[in-house]
């Protein structure tokens, strides 16, 4: 089948690709947008279209378009706040590129990097108010106010996470983000004792305020957990410490600092190593999550980062943490939100599924991280659609529960957008609206020896996922306003 060239211009776009009776389990996709330029998702399954409209609304709700002193930014804190602070925003930071918040993201993002100063120990504030201002709730002076240690790592992670989606090298080049990367780096993880040597003996007296009676004990709580007393350091403040490392090796390495890069994915190496060597409890098959003041190790709810952060190699101790994990019978609702994408980066598609189906019904489901993180959940988790800017690729990956169809269209990236439709786990359409060639990878879960594109047999290639899984695929260069198919029998 040939190439169909769609122009943007056109007001119908309509995509009709066919593989040729019986080369395919099924016809390949039709995608259309009937001329709307609008983000849109439809599927067989209703259950998972409602919780994508559901959540949609929702996270556009918290959205606000400039007409605030801050800017253009959306509610990443506790609902009614009226304001964004570094863990959520940076967890919701792709849910929104989905949904179009580019500028806020940029703006939000740069706000946490243009406040960091030597007064606050190279923090930022945690939390930032519509009004601008560091958020009441959480800052008293810089000398008292509230801070988790990972946040300044969760920024960075989070800033090389968005150029990828979006291109955008004002992620990479910008003066306040290079300047906010490189004193985290450094100043922030000497002052506050963060070095890996010092993760074991590092207490909670470091850069404590003698007068600071509002947030004196929580100036530098060592760790996403806030719950757990007598913490002087923690597993998940490791692993978001290498997330911070690692993305900032890449950043470098994009804006062409191959040296500094190198010693970037050095520390980050030395932080992984650290979490394995240390913390891992072969008892219990999965990581201990805290140190206590007592100089004992302590486990609770802290795994979640451990593996968002993709902190851990060996799939045999990814499949104990997951599994650890999903025994638990109680987690808080900021936790489960993080959870669809990470159960289908890990293969457990039904655990996955179950969430983004009942989270609807799930208490304080209106929490500002849920409705985005089903988003990226389903996007990115159900769809496997994830773009690399750095390699000018858009990967998809079907994980779809059930004999369903997926379809989105619109979802901006790159610059533009894309439009995807996945048929059951078999086949995948693909139109690339965005400004220049990209490479498609079309994968799917499974050892296939040809992958059929546009209706001709390629030879596919071959790689495993973060588990050991055989994972399928082809590499098909799409202009702009270009369209292909791929399938498997």
């Amino acid at each position: 089948m040939k190439k169909i060239k769609l122009f943007i211009a056109t007001a119908l776009l309509m995509i009709v690709a066919s593989c040729g009776s019986g080369d395919c389990p099924q016809k390949c996709c039709v995608v259309s947008d009937n001329g709307s330029k609008e983000l849109s998702f439809e599927s067989s399954d209703k259950d998972l279209e409602l919780t994508f409209y559901w959540a949609k609304k929702m996270a556009l709700s918290y959205a606000h378009d400039g007409g605030d002193p801050v800017g253009c930014w959306y509610e990443a804190a506790l609902p009614n706040r009226q304001a964004f602070c570094m863990r959520d925003a940076a967890h919701q930071s792709i849910g929104a590129e989905i949904l179009g918040l580019s500028k806020h993201n940029y703006n939000m993002m740069y706000k946490f990097a243009a406040n960091i100063s030597e007064a606050k120990d190279w923090c930022t504030y945690w939390e930032i108010d519509k009004n601008d201002n560091p958020c009441r709730a959480d800052y008293e002076s810089d000398d008292d106010f509230w801070y988790n240690l990972n946040a300044n790592f969760d920024v960075m992670y989070a800033c090389w996470r968005l150029y990828e989606w979006t291109g955008d090298k004002r992620y990479l080049n910008d003066e306040a983000f290079n300047n906010f990367y490189s004193l985290s780096a450094k100043n922030y993880v000497d002052s506050w004792q963060l070095n890996p040597e010092q993760m074991l003996t590092r207490t909670r007296e470091v850069n404590r305020k003698p007068d600071a009676k509002r947030f004196g004990g929580s100036r530098g709580v060592p760790s996403y957990v806030e719950t757990f007393g007598g913490l002087y350091s923690s597993s998940d403040l490791v692993a978001t410490i290498y997330g911070g490392y690692d993305a900032y090796s890449k950043i470098l390495a994009e804006a062409g600092d191959k040296e500094k890069s190198a010693q970037m994915a050095a520390r980050a190496e030395d932080y992984r190593k650290h979490l394995d060597e240390k913390w891992w409890n072969s008892e219990i098959n999965t990581y201990h999550t805290f140190w206590t003041k007592d100089g004992t190790f302590a486990d609770g709810e802290g795994l979640t980062h451990v593996i968002w952060f993709g902190a851990v190699k060996e799939p045999a101790r990814i499949k104990g943490t997951v599994e650890k994990m999903l025994a638990r019978k109680e987690w808080n609702i900021e936790n489960i939100s993080y959870f669809p994408l990470l159960w289908y980066r890990y293969n457990y598609s039904d655990e996955a599924y179950k969430i983004l189906k009942d989270i609807v019904l799930a208490k304080r489901c209106e929490y500002p991280e849920v409705s985005y993180g089903m988003i990226e959940g389903i996007v990115s988790g159900t769809m496997g659609i994830q773009p690399s800017a750095s390699q000018k690729r858009v990967t998809t990956l079907p994980q779809i529960t059930g004999d369903n169809y997926l379809q989105v269209n619109n979802l901006p990236m790159l610059g533009g957008t894309v439009s995807v439709r996945h048929n059951d786990n078999k086949t995948s359409a693909f139109v690339n609206n965005t400004p220049a060639e990209i490479t498609w990878e079309a994968a799917f879960v499974g050892d296939y020896e040809n992958i059929l594109v546009n209706g001709t047999s390629v030879k596919a290639q071959k790689r495993t996922d973060a588990m050991g899984a055989t994972v399928s695929f082809v590499e098909v260069k799409l202009g702009k306003g270009e369209q292909a198919c791929c399938c498997v029998k």
